[in-house]
């Protein structure tokens, strides 16, 4: 310790700062330590000057020495002897206050803990910790579970209530049948997952997007789509399929498309022509179509009837057979006097229109069918027993 640092610690001892480290600067230290109230404090104190306060004799800085003048220093022996013995008695007390004040403030610890004793004690808490029972909600489940529909969601959220369990929920939810149509092909034979149900919403929405690249309209091809995800192949594969079979089919489109033209009356475009190449169901339903709007013309035919071919789509649309039509033709061809009785009410119904009634598929139509029948039946009335001609001109009676 320099005589600087000596003298800093005699200020703040309150002693003269004189550097030199003698009964009253160690006094003064011991004084300071016994002052601590707290065993932090004394800790600190002890640290700062238990080094003073232990020390003997005089003791100079580091950087001074006593002034001589190589004359021998006569020296009191009891004087110096009183002196240590009274620096040793003030480092003793300090440190029995010290130890006191330690004791103390462990008595008053002990004391707190004592009067305050924690529940239970050494073995445990005294009162039992509420097990807080948790129930999920619907929102719970959607929460986790954004993709999944309603349906599934009841199923997971009532095993995840009845069983606690998220996991075991899950599974069940997946284990049902409103699973197996929601995400058709997501699962292998031995019953495991090809993929997540993010993953194959995801795959799906890809495949869809490359069909959008030919202008095709994905949600026909739902069954090519399943079938691709059931055979394992990645989205990646699906549109070089897509783009080889477009290729194949466009370099020789004019050929195909004149085989259609010719073979069965039909004018299709290259994204028809296409959807035909890449669904069997498709080119089979459109060829079945193009087979029933034949046979139903023909009927038509038969029975002497104009039908223009959105009539006929739309009789195929509503589910009519060729039976089913033949039928409506024969009575279309009994009521087709109406056509004259509508005109003298103003209105125009041809056989068309008239088969068009008759099939439902115009409200209106039927309707006006119906005025002239009522029509018809009226003028009958008033002129039954009149003379008429061979043209069905009325020579007799006729209504006023």
């Amino acid at each position: 310790m320099t005589k600087q640092e000596i003298i800093a610690l005699q200020n703040e001892l309150g002693v003269t700062p004189d550097g030199i480290i003698g009964p009253n600067t160690r006094a003064a230290a011991a004084a300071k330590i016994q002052g601590s109230v707290s065993i932090a404090e004394a800790q600190a104190q002890s640290e700062k000057f238990g080094g003073v306060a232990g020390t003997t004799g005089l003791v100079y800085g580091s950087d001074a020495q006593p002034v001589s003048n190589n004359a021998p220093v006569e020296s009191n022996d009891n004087e110096t002897s009183s002196a240590l013995t009274a620096a040793e008695q003030a480092l003793k007390d300090a440190e029995e206050a010290a130890a006191k004040k330690i004791q103390d403030l462990l008595a008053q610890l002990n004391q707190q803990q004592t009067q305050y004793p924690p529940p239970g004690g050494v073995s445990g808490p005294a009162f039992e910790t509420e097990t807080q029972s948790y129930t999920p909600t619907l929102g719970d489940a959607q929460a986790l579970f954004p993709y999944f529909p309603g349906n599934i969601l009841n199923i997971i959220l009532d095993s995840w209530v009845d069983s606690g369990s998220i996991d075991l929920a899950i599974a069940q939810g997946r284990a049902s049948e409103d699973y197996a149509k929601t995400f058709p092909g997501i699962k292998r034979e031995d019953g495991s997952l090809r993929m997540t149900e993010i993953q194959y919403l995801e795959v799906k929405d890809a495949m869809k997007d490359s069909l959008r690249n030919y202008n095709l309209n994905p949600d026909i091809f739902q069954n090519e789509i399943i079938d691709a995800i059931q055979g394992d192949v990645d989205i990646q594969e699906f549109q070089g399929r897509l783009q080889f079979g477009y290729e194949q089919l466009i370099n020789n489109r004019d050929v195909v498309l004149e085989v259609y033209r010719a073979e069965y009356g039909m004018d299709l475009t290259e994204e028809a022509l296409f959807a035909m190449f890449i669904s069997p169901d498709i080119a089979t339903s459109v060829l079945e179509n193009q087979i029933l709007v034949s046979q139903i013309l023909a009927e038509a035919e038969v029975a002497d009837i104009t039908l223009g071919k959105s009539t006929v789509q739309d009789f195929i649309s509503a589910g009519i057979s060729q039976e089913q039509a033949r039928g409506l033709f024969r009575e279309t061809e009994q009521l087709s006097g109406l056509t004259g009785v509508a005109a003298q009410m103003g209105q125009d119904l041809s056989e068309e229109d008239i088969a068009s009634g008759l099939a439902g598929l115009s409200p209106e139509q039927l309707g006006l069918i119906k005025s002239a029948e009522a029509r018809s039946a009226s003028q009958s009335a008033v002129q039954a027993g009149a003379a008429t001609t061979q043209t069905g001109q009325v020579t007799g009676l006729i209504e006023e």
